[in-house]
């Protein structure tokens, strides 16, 4: 399969994609705060947690436990690998959560499929597949048929800043797996920079909500 990716393989090589060129005070700061948000359950990410953190970051939650912050490690065209400690690995691909590790069910890869041309859509919806797979249920390559519409505009608040956001719902089913999802995110009209999702990565799991603190350099 293709980027069979194992999380002894990429941890080790965390700190020198993020603390590279760091003073000794970031490093100490980084680890703590990344394992305090691990080990231990703090309603949400604050402001000056978020922004002790010199590189991008946000905040993931995972039905009702507490908010983990993950910081960014690796940035390879528009799919970007995000950290929390040594617990937590995921990886977006222009906001779309494509491969979990660390998590109570994870996502061992999502890859969007050729359109097909004759895929039955709604009046202004737009129509793609994707192939799942979920090791831990020895199911790959299940092909799930989704739609995304425009729910018009929405504020998303992120530290008492207000940001326009234009709404989309994605509705997904596999028929394979009788499984049906909802996904929603919150893009930047201007530029569709995600901003906040909540995104169904395995049948069993909850979805999972991200919400951007500290974008990329390049958030394109």
């Amino acid at each position: 399969m293709r980027d069979r990716l194992s999380l002894g393989r990429v941890l080790p090589l965390l700190p020198l994609v993020l603390l590279a060129g760091c003073e000794d005070s970031d490093l100490g700061q980084l680890a703590q705060l990344a394992y305090t948000s691990v080990t231990s359950t703090p309603p949400k990410i604050g402001r000056d947690q978020a922004a002790a953190i010199p590189y991008a970051s946000m905040g993931l939650e995972l039905g009702d436990t507490a908010q983990v912050l993950l910081v960014l490690g690796t940035e390879t065209g528009n799919e970007l690998d995000w950290f929390a400690g040594d617990q937590v690995f995921l990886r977006t691909r222009n906001g779309k959560v494509i491969r979990t590790v660390g998590l109570p069910y994870d996502l061992g890869g999502l890859r969007q499929l050729d359109p097909v041309s004759g895929m039955a859509k709604p009046a202004s919806a737009t129509a793609v597949q994707y192939s799942f797979d979920f090791p831990d249920l020895g199911i790959f390559d299940a092909i799930a048929q989704c739609t995304t519409r425009d729910a018009g505009n929405a504020t998303v608040e992120i530290f008492g800043s207000q940001l326009p956001t234009r709404h989309t719902i994605e509705h997904c089913s596999v028929p394979d797996m009788r499984w049906n999802f909802d996904n929603e995110y919150w893009t930047d009209p201007m530029t569709g920079y995600v901003w906040r999702s909540s995104q169904h990565i395995h049948p069993d799991s909850p979805p999972v909500v991200l919400q951007v603190f500290r974008p990329a350099q390049n958030p394109g």
